[in-house]
């Protein structure tokens, strides 16, 4: 406590007092000053002072009651118990619980599986990339050459660059470059290898250079395999992604008229675990506003150029634009909501007219066809002829046992291939 506000409160208690005594003030404004400068001196010198309860005065000598901070602090403390404190008792609650048929168990079950939702909701696994051991060797060996190809063939190479971003293979395009020289050189090895021991000639030099022939084709065969395979990768991604969308679009916009941030739409939908087609572009987007600290704009159009499907690319500019010029963005995803399902509710249709087609083409081919064939079979056994020197009944072996088992399958992997997923 400094000397000058002790001088201060001293000099205020004399003076009421004097005031008091000389009846040029009232008694209770008199106590109400004597006792505010008590406690300014309490308040100075550390001690707690308890609550000072003081009546207002009408006369012209008002003052408003003085609460110490510590005490203000236990009041509001004490409030907020109460404010929190449970309404019902033990038995109350288990009546309650009786009532509704729920036991404690099945509550204590819920409200742990709520946190857990929670957490994870809250808690969402930044992946970076990463190369594996493959790759670190690979680059050991032919990092120099793949710089001096991807500088040599650098415009040439944006395409595969851009295919391999859109794939997701967690991998630097240099590196996976220097994966595909690896590949082609151990394939290289182990072709000629198995072709000069398995494939034997009169002559040993005309033996290698066969074997050398054949390992050449197998590393060809084996680069271009692992060049392509960023293509296939980011085409099955795009029909995933075509599988999911609409319903995504329907619950962003669910979620947008809630009135929710339009970052908070994208953490929803990467918490619901229910759109596996679309986590990875889910993810990246709250990855670059979360961990890289970009604004939600810069990371959509970051996704919208690397993701492989066009259609997710434009819902994704759409939301941009929307953002931008500070427009509705329900409005938006409800009009996008609609025009998805439409287009969603057509292809269905079309694929279900194209199965009625395909199921003409299987009755005419494998099961009329082979009827006629077999009928001419017959009438030609009967006759007892040949077709190109084998027995017919050779022939109908062959065609029961291999030609129509291998064209079923042939006709089911096609429509596997052609219908629809999701």
């Amino acid at each position: 406590m400094s000397i000058q506000n002790a001088k201060n409160s001293c000099k205020e208690i004399i003076d009421n007092a004097e005031l008091l005594k000389a009846g040029k003030i009232e008694k209770k404004a008199a106590l109400i000053s004597i006792e505010n400068a008590l406690y300014s001196i309490e308040n100075e010198l550390g001690l707690k002072p308890a609550e000072i309860k003081v009546q207002a005065v009408s006369e012209p000598a008002r003052a408003e009651p003085v609460i110490a901070p510590a005490v203000l602090q236990e009041n509001k403390a004490k409030n907020k118990k109460e404010k929190f404190k449970p309404s019902l008792s033990i038995a109350q609650k288990s009546r309650y619980l009786d009532e509704v048929n729920v036991t404690r168990d099945m509550l204590d079950d819920f409200v742990d599986k709520k946190k857990k939702k929670i957490v994870s909701a809250e808690r969402v696994a930044y992946t970076l990339y990463s190369t594996n051991e493959y790759g670190k060797f690979a680059n050991r060996f032919f990092e120099p050459l793949t710089i001096a190809v991807t500088s040599r063939f650098n415009t040439e190479l944006q395409g595969f660059y851009k295919t391999l971003r859109a794939s997701g293979i967690k991998v630097l395009s240099k590196t996976y470059i220097s994966m595909i020289f690896l590949s082609a050189v151990i394939a290289f090895f182990a072709v000629t290898l198995l072709a000069s021991v398995f494939y034997s000639a009169p002559n040993i030099i005309i033996q290698v250079l066969r074997g050398i022939f054949i390992g050449l084709l197998g590393a060809a065969v084996t680069a271009a395999v692992m060049y392509f395979y960023p293509s296939s990768v980011a085409k099955t991604k795009e029909s995933a992604i075509k599988a999911d969308l609409p319903f995504v679009i329907i619950n962003m916009a669910a979620v947008a008229g809630s009135g929710a941030k339009p970052i908070s739409i994208f953490k929803t939908i990467l918490s619901s675990d229910e759109y596996p087609g679309l986590r990875d572009e889910i993810k990246k987007i709250v990855n670059y506003v979360n961990l890289f600290g970009y604004d939600l704009s810069t990371a959509l159009r970051a996704v919208a150029r690397d993701t492989p499907s066009l259609r997710f690319k434009d819902v994704l500019d759409g939301i941009v634009n929307t953002i931008s010029s500070g427009g509705d963005l329900k409005e938006y995803l409800n009009a996008m909501a609609d025009e998805s399902l439409t287009t969603y509710k057509l292809e269905r249709q079309k694929a279900v007219e194209q199965v009625g087609t395909y199921s003409d083409i299987y009755t005419t081919i494998l099961i009329a066809a082979p009827l006629l064939f077999f009928v001419t079979l017959a009438i030609i056994q009967t006759m007892g002829g040949e077709i190109g020197g084998v027995s017919v009944a050779s022939i109908a072996t062959i065609g029961t046992y291999l030609v129509i088992p291998m064209l079923n399958i042939g006709f089911i992997v096609f429509m596997s291939a052609v219908q629809p997923k999701g």
